[in-house]
Order: structure tokens, then sequence, then C-alpha cells
């Protein structure tokens, strides 16, 4: 097997194990609370990529992090309130957003393919929630939207700095706030039952050792032997690991209106990912030259 053939089939196993948090943490919700979980699985987390990245991060990758928290915090939240399956797609819609942050942000203004793709991810969105029939979405539904949202801003942060600050130390700095503002909001907002069963104890261990440091070094490796547009389209393959998770393991399921809906999240994906080169001059604050906006973060 080529060297190529290899970083493939190790970013499909790095979608898979981003896939399998989506019903592990809304397993694991049914005993602990958002944030205890999210500091847990952090608090785990943060010595194992401390030692891939074998140095302290800067500040800049510290601040990085807030929005980080916010899109773990807001889709666990999320996951109270809506289906794994549903929250793995939605959560996908980061992708389209990221264009149009930049559009309303920095002024560069997106290509054909990418506004085909954020209109193609807003009616996929409407036939999911069930927003089309009328049915209003659920409360769930909408902070998971708002956890896209973050990861949109976080896609945008990361891309201006991964240059200077390098993936391992990129993601190391991101996740030290994470664990202490999950720790810190916890008695905050009264969510004060940790993980404790074995159910969410496993979730934990899975989220932080497989896919938080286990998934981040493989995704390294494999994209030091494939290009980042195979990496990206690889990833793609996320929600749809998520979602027959889901099926098998909790029972879940989609209508048939819905799952057209998050067909058309998952073709919107790739259309703004491809037209991710956008209209106009480079912007000058931009650090580094990587072509992958996604290198170095989490989306699940």
């Amino acid at each position: 097997m080529d060297e190529s053939a290899k970083g493939t089939l190790a970013i499909l196993a790095v979608a898979a194990a981003w896939g399998g948090t989506f019903p592990a943490m809304k397993a694991a919700l049914a005993s602990s609370d958002p944030l205890p979980f999210l500091a847990a699985r952090f608090a785990l987390a943060i010595p194992l990529l401390w030692a891939i990245a074998g140095e302290a991060p800067g500040p800049r990758s510290m601040g990085t992090g807030v929005l980080v928290f916010l899109g773990f915090a807001l889709q666990l939240e999320g996951l109270t309130g809506t289906s794994a399956t549903k929250s793995a797609f939605i959560t996908g819609l980061n992708v389209p957003m990221v264009p149009a942050i930049e559009a309303l942000l920095f002024g560069r203004k997106p290509n054909r393919r990418a506004v085909l793709g954020i209109v193609l991810g807003v009616a996929g969105l409407a036939l999911l929630t069930g927003i089309y029939g009328g049915e209003p979405p659920s409360w769930g539904d909408l902070l998971t939207l708002a956890c896209a949202a973050a990861w949109a801003g976080q896609v945008v942060a990361v891309d201006r700095l991964v240059g200077s600050e390098g993936p391992a130390r990129l993601a190391l700095g991101q996740a030290i706030p994470v664990a202490l503002l999950a720790a810190a909001g916890s008695p905050a907002v009264g969510e004060t039952r940790l993980p404790s069963d074995p159910v969410s104890l496993a979730a934990v261990v899975y989220t932080a050792v497989v896919a938080t440091a286990g998934a981040f070094y493989l995704q390294g490796w494999a994209q030091s032997r494939i290009p980042p547009e195979a990496a990206a389209l690889g990833l793609l393959a996320e929600p749809v690991f998520a979602s027959a998770l889901a099926a098998a393991l909790l029972g879940e399921g989609l209508s048939a209106g819905q799952a057209v809906g998050a067909a058309m999240i998952l073709i919107s994906i790739p259309l703004a990912s491809g037209g991710s080169e956008i209209s106009g001059d480079p912007d000058p604050n931009v650090i580094g030259d990587d072509p992958d906006p996604g290198g170095g973060r989490w989306t699940a």
C-alpha cells in the first residue's frame, strides 16, 4: 500500500473517530451535565496534547480557545434537545458559514460556488429541522446552529494563526481555555453532575484520547501524506459516520424529508470548501499560507 492510500485511510479513521463523538456525548449526557463533561474531556486531553506539541502554547492560540469552548459548550447543550444525527449535520454547516464570515468581517467576497454552498446548506437546514413545514426548530437545533457559527469563527481564526503557531501548539492553546472555562462555568450555571457512571466515563476517555489527542495526531500524520484537499474531502464522511453510529447505538433515524435535508447539507460542504479561494486581494493579516483552514481544529 502506497503512502497516499495510507493517508487516505488514516483521514477516514479520523472522520470515523469524530463522527463517533456525537452518539458518545449524547449517551453521556443522560447522566452527566454538559460543562462538567467538557471539563473532564479536556482535562484528560491536555497532557496528551502537550506531549504531542512539546512546548507551551502562545497567547493568541489561547484566545481562539474561547471560540472552541463556545463551539463545544453549545454543541453539548444542544445535544440535550436534539438528536445526535441532526447535531452532526447542523454542526457541518460551519463550512458554508466560513465564506460568509470572511465577507462580513474582511470584505472578501465569496465566489459563486461558495454562495451556492451557503444557499444549499440553509435549504438543507430548513428540511432537516422541519422549518419548511411550519414546524419551529427545537431549542437544541438552535443551540447547535450557534455552535456551527462558533466553529466557523474558529476556522477563520485558525487560518490566520496556524502558520506562526504550528498546528500542535495551536491545538494545545485552544484546549487549555476550554478546560478552564468549562470548569469555571459549571457551578455558575448550576451544572454539577460529573461523569461518574461507566457510560459517561467511557465517553470521556473516548472523546479525550481517541477523538481529541489521537485523532489530532493521526490527522497530522495523514496530511503529511495527502494534500489538504483530499483530507477535507475525507473528513466530509464525519456526519455520515455519526448518523450511522447513532442509528446503530441509539436507534436514531431520519424521516425522508430530513434525509434529503441532511444530503443537501453534505453537498453544501464541499461546494463552500471548494469555493474558499475568495475573490479580491489577499488579506494582509493572514499569517502563513496553510491551504487547509481546518488544520489543527476539532469539529466534534
